[in-house]
């Protein structure tokens, strides 16, 4: 499909030094081209705008003429911004410098993102991350439109986007700290299920907690959502029910002031893998392979176990 200019970059920059020397020759040496190559640059240059650019002297070299003169400036600029153009390019392409957009599910950026924002910081002063929390449908929509190159998820809600598993990570129930069940450790399902199931009210949530309870062939016992995790660690603490998450915060007090406790799952429940989504055909940019190297050093050390070794594409496209 034809761009309507007409004209090349090359072409204006045959024009711009042809001008600045006010000799062909000349300019043909500076640009390593042939004088005859130039002169015919030029001469398809001036057809293609309209206008005369140059005159030519014999034995005296070029000028410009007055509507020459007026393009010179634009032509410089543009010709400007294309190498900054280039610049940026080989940039975003090689190296961790400039902004990175990240997703970050909603349920996992209180457990993580503080400690890859600080990390992150530490080995990449020049990569400037943006994070976004969203639940997982909203991860999707980003990573869809490439407002997002990367989204840090579960497996289960990666969709249809290529997923890199940093780390495997189980099922725990939280129970408020004085609730005297599983105070000799791991508990069934079934016994949790007596009690209300507190969880975030996303779609993909409710749908996590029926699998799971179904894997247990337990009946999913009655729903109260919350709006974040904070809420519901804040009301499993004052005895409104149990929760079940992959994270394992450090924190036993909540907000409020309340405190909650982990236990185990006796219930035979595959755990689910923590890692990156990213689109599926996309080359992953020097920026990506920079923040999978912070992802990986903060999740073994975080709050959800220990990583499983590096995925073997990681830091590269996949084929």
């Amino acid at each position: 499909m034809s761009d309507g200019l007409g004209f090349s970059l090359a072409q204006l920059r045959y024009f711009v030094v042809s001008a600045e020397v006010g000799n062909m020759s000349e300019a043909a040496e500076r640009l390593c081209a042939s004088q005859s190559t130039v002169s015919s640059a030029v001469m398809r240059l001036e057809r293609q705008l309209g206008v005369q650019l140059l005159l030519r002297h014999h034995a005296r070299g070029v000028t410009l003429t007055p509507s020459g003169r007026h393009l010179l400036r634009e032509a410089r600029d543009l010709l400007g911004r294309a190498r900054n153009l280039k610049a940026r390019g080989d940039a975003l392409a090689g190296g961790a410098v400039g902004r990175l957009d990240v997703g970050f599910l909603a349920s996992l950026a209180p457990f993580l993102l503080p400690g890859v924002h600080r990390l992150a910081r530490q080995r990449y002063a020049d990569l400037r991350l943006t994070f976004h929390e969203e639940p997982a449908d909203r991860l999707a929509v980003l990573l869809g439109e490439g407002r997002c190159e990367l989204a840090v998820t579960y497996d289960f809600l990666a969709g249809d986007a290529r997923f890199h598993a940093l780390a495997e990570v189980p099922v725990h129930a939280v129970l408020a700290e004085d609730d005297p069940l599983g105070g000799s450790g791991p508990v069934e399902l079934a016994a949790l299920a007596a009690r209300p199931l507190i969880t975030p009210n996303t779609p993909d949530d409710i749908r996590h907690a029926e699998k799971l309870f179904a894997d247990a062939g337990v009946p999913l016992p009655r729903v109260i959502g919350a709006a974040s995790v904070e809420t519901v660690r804040g009301l499993v603490a004052a005895g409104s029910g149990f929760a079940l998450m992959h994270q394992r915060g450090r924190a036993t007090t909540t907000l409020d002031g309340g405190r909650v406790r982990t236990v185990g799952i006796a219930d035979d429940l595959p755990p689910a893998s923590l890692g990156v989504a990213m689109m599926p055909g996309l080359a992953m940019s020097g920026r990506g392979v920079a923040f999978l190297d912070v992802l990986g050093s903060v999740v073994p050390a975080g709050p959800s176990g220990p990583a499983g070794p590096p995925h073997p594409a990681l830091g590269r496209a996949s084929p």
